[in-house]
């Protein structure tokens, strides 16, 4: 069983007889990622979740998501089975804002749903398929604070303004990222209307953000949702309470939230393997090492290459991606020496890190047996 699954099998259960759960915040944060500048502008005004979907089947083909689509792509079949059942019946979806500036590396996307019971919810889209998206993702590692997360904090104050009441705050990805942050560091008056906050398999944050005030006051409301095999879900640190899940996907596909695995009213529970605490304590062990100046010169040359190919987005890199391989691969050959020695450097060790990882984790045996 999942999303779907449970959408089909609970949506006849109003959200008055079992209330808000884990898993709907997961759905909710996963449509976030539909392209709503499609399908309303963006304005104070709401829509009905029928009228969203009404105009989507307008531009698109459910039928076509359902053969072709992948990861979330797939977000509009989810809209699809809410419209058909009790549960999510009268929701409405407004205040709409998407960002992308690839000169201040910033890729933001929000949006508020207004649910039948009164509740609001605020889901912030995670990483898109543009390579400044993924550029952002990786200079968490080496700022305190990125220009997304910064708007995230802005976004939450400027529609608190205008909606009463409480919010339930959370988003997939670098959007669960960016939900934490906005909650430690919105207005105080706003922060105290704030329930709980998910990030769901997203990244953390570094010890200076950690270490502030602001977030410790704000700890108690996090859940952190990450599946048995979590790799973007345990960079960086990140306080409060972790449900590890299960699902049905292999390794780092497992950061589709549409293959996590469901009960009636909840995740069925997993725990970490492997190859999550290898990335978490290789990972985190290189970057205790490595200074912001060197990490951020790593990304920036990293990225540069990627840029050379002139493809926007992943999608574009990988349908021609014998093409632009050898770009990167003439672009790496002119880098200045020094550049080129620290992209080595920098990959030597993190496999010693990792080796290391291996090595302190393999039990060990007795000279009696």
């Amino acid at each position: 069983m999942e999303l779907l699954d449970y959408l089909k099998w609970r949506n006849d259960v109003s959200l008055s007889v079992a209330s808000f759960n884990d898993i709907d915040n997961v759905i909710l944060s996963y449509i976030s990622y539909m392209n709503f500048s499609e399908l309303f502008p963006e304005n104070n005004n709401t829509y009905s979740i029928e009228e969203i979907l009404e105009v989507f089947c307008e531009k698109y083909s459910l039928d076509e998501i359902r053969e072709n689509g992948q990861f979330t792509a797939r977000a509009p079949l989810l809209l699809e089975q809410m419209v058909k059942g009790e549960r999510f019946k009268g929701t409405r979806i407004g205040h709409y804002k998407d960002i992308f500036d690839e000169e201040e590396i910033k890729q933001f996307s929000a949006v508020t749903f207004f649910l039948p019971d009164g509740t609001n919810y605020i889901a912030f889209r995670g990483t898109d398929s543009t390579i400044t998206g993924w550029k952002e993702d990786f200079l968490m590692s080496c700022m305190s604070d990125t220009e997304g997360a910064k708007e995230a904090a802005d976004y939450l104050n400027d529609v608190s303004s205008s909606i009463k009441g409480n919010f339930i705050l959370g988003g997939h990805s670098k959007g669960g990222n960016f939900a934490i942050y906005a909650t430690a560091f919105c207005n105080d008056k706003v922060k105290k209307r704030i329930t709980k906050v998910y990030n769901n398999d997203g990244p953390g944050f570094r010890d200076e953000i950690i270490d502030t005030e602001e977030y410790k006051q704000i700890t108690h409301k996090i859940c952190s949702i990450v599946p048995q095999t979590s790799i973007i879900g345990q960079l960086l640190s990140n306080d409060g309470e972790q449900k590890v899940i299960k699902s049905s996907a292999n390794s780092i596909f497992q950061h589709d939230a549409m293959t996590w695995e469901v009960t009636r009213d909840g995740f069925v529970e997993s725990e970490l393997d492997g190859l999550s605490n290898f990335v978490r304590i290789a990972l985190g062990s290189w970057l205790e090492k490595t200074d912001d100046e060197t990490r951020e010169s790593l990304v920036s040359t990293v990225f540069s290459l990627i840029e050379e190919t002139e493809a926007k987005t992943f999608k574009e890199f990988g349908g021609n991606l014998f093409k632009n391989t050898g770009i990167i691969i003439k672009s790496l050959a002119k880098l200045p020496k020094e550049k080129r020695d620290e992209l080595v450097s920098a990959f030597s060790s993190v496999l010693q890190a990792g080796g290391e990882t291996v090595m302190n984790n393999i039990p060990i045996i007795s000279s009696k047996e």
